[in-house]
């Protein structure tokens, strides 16, 4: 029996799940890595917001910056990521190879609170990167209000916390219905 060749169908296939799978385990430390520069943005804006409120400017702008980028690169890899599932599921050549990576299983039943559920991981973490890039743009119009209008500020006060629990509640809602991995395919 001949050796398999690098171009043959069942190296393609191994390579192909197992670039999925480092483009599945980027996708997390990439993420890892802008949460980090996440939390410093915001522990600085949090020091520097009453006793030097320019620094405090710029370390949200760095905020919005980082938060834009991210939920752009988890899109990215969210791309390539379905890319390379894709080409698994083209190279699967056997009907096990086939039946693994193409059958859903069903769910266990554990009743209604704690069953699981289809949604797709990838994309809560994009909708969590999506309000918080949504919340450094709000805290850039506040911080910048603040700045150069504080009287302003002071009167739209309340209408600025009814907008962030306005724009909460939307956010669970679509990630309550947009997330699942039936809307995938």
């Amino acid at each position: 029996m001949p050796q398999d060749t690098p171009s043959s169908p069942s190296k393609m296939f191994e390579m192909a799940v197992q670039t999925r799978n480092f483009e599945i385990e980027l996708f997390w430390k990439r993420s890892l890595f802008f949460w980090g520069f996440i939390s410093v943005a915001f522990a600085a804006y949090a020091s520097f917001r009453t006793h030097i409120p320019e620094l405090a400017i710029l370390f949200v702008c760095f905020g919005v910056v980082c938060s834009c980028a991210w939920t752009l690169l988890n899109r990215g890899s969210k791309y390539w990521q379905e890319s390379w599932e894709q080409k698994v599921g083209e190279l699967a050549s056997t009907e096990a190879e086939k039946h693994l990576f193409s059958k859903e299983e069903d769910v266990m039943e554990k009743g209604f609170w704690l069953k699981a559920r289809k949604y797709s991981v990838s994309k809560l973490v994009i909708a969590l990167s999506d309000y918080i890039c949504l919340l450094w743009l709000f805290l850039l119009i506040a911080e910048t209000f603040n700045y150069f209008a504080p009287e302003l500020i002071q009167k739209l006060k309340s209408l600025g916390v009814v907008a962030i629990i306005v724009l909460t509640a939307i956010f669970v809602t679509l990630i309550l219905t947009g997330t699942g991995k039936s809307q995938d395919k």
